[in-house]
């Protein structure tokens, strides 16, 4: 081979080398420039992850600083907030970091208390400060309190600054830690003494008379239900006594309800100034007060008691010029002979009281209970029953006595008079059972029966035509009733002309009762064309106001009068009075009761209008007052 050819493949294979290497190295760079590439895709990867990652954590710091800013704005807020809650509440709080020993303490407390906070921590660790009646209760709430982990709360007394006592309402809770230990403890006291006292003064009114300032009927039941039980532990006597005060409607009504408050307030001042610690007064009600005498030995303390108390209030005194005497009438009933429980005795001693009324006369007195006032009350209980059934079966008639001119010696009138025909008893007289019929509330419905009897013989009287009228006697309380001028008017409708031969009888009682309501009924009975009498005049709260004011035909001089004309020459100056000046006015009067030719003569010599009694007729039957009237009835002696 030649040198040229030697060369060329020397270069031929170099250049085949270098293409090679070229080629190696080219793809060398392609692995490298890809593994580049590769890299920087990981790191523009990695990059994008970090920026994400940068973005979260500025994100989430941002809001972390964001939130920190509100927190801290919160806290600021909220601390102001407290700030000015607790200047703003009614209540004073304190708080004890027991950790570090801290107390807190509201400007509202020191305020409240008028403590500083040296003396507030003093009283706080002492309780010196809470009433000493309330410590026990106060440390008996906060004992509950640590064992059970409930909120406490309790009333107490806390004595302030100035050294005066007011009532507050304590409210705490503590806090304990993981561990059961107490790491805190706060609370409030709020002022309540205004409440309390408030809730004071409405339990007094409650249970006091507003008034007199005794206790009432409530308290006074309390208390005597107290000492009886006392009694019958220690095995004592008490006396329960009722009292009642006489003619007090009279003061009212005369001298009006201030002169009424004021002579109750005396009465009351004087029962306390005149029992021991130990006894019970009280106002009832009304004009009606009890007094207890407790730890009672001897019936003769109890005598003496009540003489002691009638000395007391017996003493007359003024009232703006005004005179008054005060009288009271006092039953008594002992325990436990006459009741072993507050009811039996206060029946017991209202028997008794009521029996002192009977017996009083013109002034004060007392009664005790005695078996015979009970058994009285048992027959009147019976009564009241068969009354009840009485009315309901009509179990009544009329009698009626005649009333004679005295100038003309002719039977004018009668007066109807209502009869119980009892089973057992027999005819029974109205005083025998009005008063059973007014205590148990049946007067209304008696009374209307016996216009009903009347009415059902007023044709058959009438009819003779010698009689000009009926009369008939209306009790008070029935008058006053809403029902008798109902059944009147009722009446009218069914019999128009029965007006006319009726004459309404009424006592003076009426207008002590209620002179309003009295006078606008004997009004509107004039209207309807009734007479209008008035019986017992002269006995009573006798007045002549009455006879010019209203429209009254005739009055009855009682027969009490008539009884002692022979031999009271003061009843024969009243009796002549009387007749005088109602015909002065020209008023006509019937003298009741008449009984001798001795009262008659005086009578007509005084030129009384008529009469009525025992010395002319006694009350007849229907059938005898018709057989009378067929006949001319002249005066006996004309």
């Amino acid at each position: 081979m030649s040198v040229m050819e030697d060369r060329e493949q020397v270069l031929l294979r170099r250049v085949e080398r270098e293409r090679r290497a070229r080629k190696e190295a080219e793809q060398i760079l392609n692995e490298k420039s890809k593994e580049l590439w590769n890299t920087n895709q990981k790191l523009q990867q990695v990059n994008e992850q970090l920026d994400q990652i940068v973005q979260i954590r500025t994100s989430e710091l941002q809001m972390a600083k964001t939130k920190a800013e509100l927190e801290s704005f919160a806290h600021k807020k909220a601390k102001e907030r407290f700030q000015l809650a607790m200047r703003a509440t009614s209540a004073g709080v304190w708080e004890k970091n027991i950790v570090d020993n801290v107390w807190y303490f509201s400007e509202r407390l020191t305020s409240m208390f008028g403590y500083s906070e040296e003396e507030l921590l003093f009283g706080f660790k002492n309780l010196s400060f809470i009433h000493n009646e309330d410590k026990k209760t106060l440390l008996h709430v906060l004992k509950k309190h640590f064992r059970e982990r409930k909120a406490f709360d309790c009333e107490c007394r806390v004595q302030t600054s100035n050294g005066r006592y007011k009532w507050f309402w304590v409210v705490g809770q503590a806090v304990w830690n993981e561990n059961g230990d107490v790491i805190r403890i706060a609370g409030s006291f709020s002022d309540i003494d205004e409440r309390v006292e408030n809730s004071k003064l409405v339990e007094k009114m409650a249970h006091y008379d507003h008034l007199t300032m005794i206790p009432n009927r409530v308290l006074y039941n309390q208390e005597l239900d107290v000492a009886l039980s006392k009694a019958q532990s220690n095995k004592d006597s008490l006396a329960v006594i009722l009292i009642d005060l006489n003619d007090f409607k009279q003061v009212n009504d005369t001298l009006g309800h201030s002169a009424g408050d004021h002579l109750l307030h005396h009465i009351a001042s004087q029962f306390k100034l005149n029992i021991r610690e130990s006894d019970i007064v009280a106002r009832l009600g009304g004009d009606e007060f009890s007094i207890v005498l407790t730890n009672v030995s001897d019936p003769q303390f109890v005598v003496k008691k009540c003489e002691q108390i009638i000395e007391a209030i017996s003493s007359p005194f003024y009232y703006q010029r005004n005179l008054i005497m005060p009288k009271m009438s006092m039953g008594i009933a002992i325990y436990p002979e006459y009741g072993s429980n507050r009811e039996e005795l206060m029946i017991n001693a209202d028997l008794a009281m009521y029996k002192a009324k009977g017996d009083k006369g013109n002034g004060s007195g007392y009664q005790f209970c005695e078996q015979e006032h009970i058994n009285k009350n048992i027959e009147r209980t019976e009564l009241s029953v068969e009354l009840d059934k009485a009315i309901t079966e009509k179990g009544f008639f009329m009698r009626f006595q005649p009333v004679i001119d005295l100038t003309r010696g002719e039977m004018i009138f009668a007066e109807a008079l209502l009869r119980w025909k009892h089973s057992k008893k027999g005819e029974m007289l109205p005083e025998k059972f009005i008063p059973v019929a007014e205590e148990s509330g049946l007067i209304t419905r008696l009374g209307g029966l016996s216009i009903e009897l009347l009415v059902q013989q007023v044709d058959r009287i009438m009819s003779a035509k010698r009689l000009e009228k009926l009369t008939i006697n209306i009790i008070p309380s029935h008058f006053l009733s809403q029902s008798f001028i109902v059944q009147l008017q009722e009446l009218i409708n069914t019999h128009p002309d029965i007006s006319q031969y009726m004459t309404i009888e009424i006592t003076e009682a009426v207008f002590l009762m209620n002179i309003e309501a009295a006078k606008s009924i004997i009004f509107q009975l004039h209207g309807m064309g009734f007479s209008i009498s008035l019986d017992d005049f002269g006995t009573g709260y006798s007045s002549f106001k009455y006879l010019q004011e209203l429209p009254i035909e005739v009055i009855k001089l009682d027969s009490s009068f008539i009884a002692e004309i022979d031999i009271d020459p003061s009843h024969r100056t009243i009796a002549s009075t009387i007749i005088e000046l109602s015909h002065s006015l020209g008023i006509k009067v019937i003298a009741e009761g008449v009984e001798t030719n001795s009262q008659l003569a005086f009578l007509q010599d005084h030129h009384c209008d008529f009469a009525q009694g025992s010395y002319f007729f006694k009350p007849l039957s229907i059938i005898e007052l018709l057989h009378m009237q067929r006949g001319v009835s002249l005066l006996p002696n004309s």
